[in-house]
């Protein structure tokens, strides 16, 4: 009596013979021969792209929008218009007032059309407040009217005195310096 393993074993080769006409090699010492086989009736595929009767290649006609003009629409579909260019005011800072101020000036943040902004010297706080009109019409060139409106200018915060978790109500420190 035959072994069940290899009885299926045996089922598995006559089904490769008859659908392949030929039984994979098993002997690993033997190199594997493969030998391509047409099936009669089949054409050859073509490499390449396919082209129009004048050889010319087809142009695929596309349906869909492109990326910038969906993110538009769903900009303005959702009002982002404002927090966008508000975002390119803060993140190109430079590129608006010039190297020399943006090393001395960082902007703060943008609120209710205002555009708050601090230096690091009251000198570059008032050089500011005299620019102001100068950088607000760069500003409405750049990103467009009715933005930022009002630029609020302040110089260095004065140093806390408040120091730990534990501190007493009032004041603070008076004649310390005189």
């Amino acid at each position: 009596m035959t072994d069940p393993i290899e009885q299926a074993f045996e089922r598995v080769r006559a089904e490769a013979l008859r659908r392949n006409g030929s039984v994979p090699n098993l002997n690993k010492n033997e190199p594997v021969k493969r030998r391509a086989k047409r099936k009669e009736g089949v054409e050859k595929q073509k490499k390449g792209r396919p082209t129009g009767l004048d050889g010319r290649r087809k142009r695929y006609e596309r349906g869909a929008e492109s990326l910038g003009a969906v993110l538009n629409k769903e900009i303005q579909r959702r009002g982002w218009g404002k927090d966008i260019a508000g975002g390119w005011v803060t993140s190109n800072w430079e590129e608006l007032v010039g190297a020399k101020i943006a090393q001395h000036t960082k902007v703060e943040m943008i609120k209710d059309k205002k555009l708050f902004i601090t230096c690091d010297s009251t000198a570059w706080a008032t050089n500011l407040r005299m620019m102001q009109r100068q950088i607000l019409q760069v500003i409405a060139e750049k990103v467009g009217p009715n933005i930022i409106v009002e630029l609020k200018i302040f110089g260095p915060q004065a140093p806390s005195w408040r120091k730990g978790p534990l501190h007493v109500k009032g004041r603070g420190p008076r004649d310390t310096y005189g």
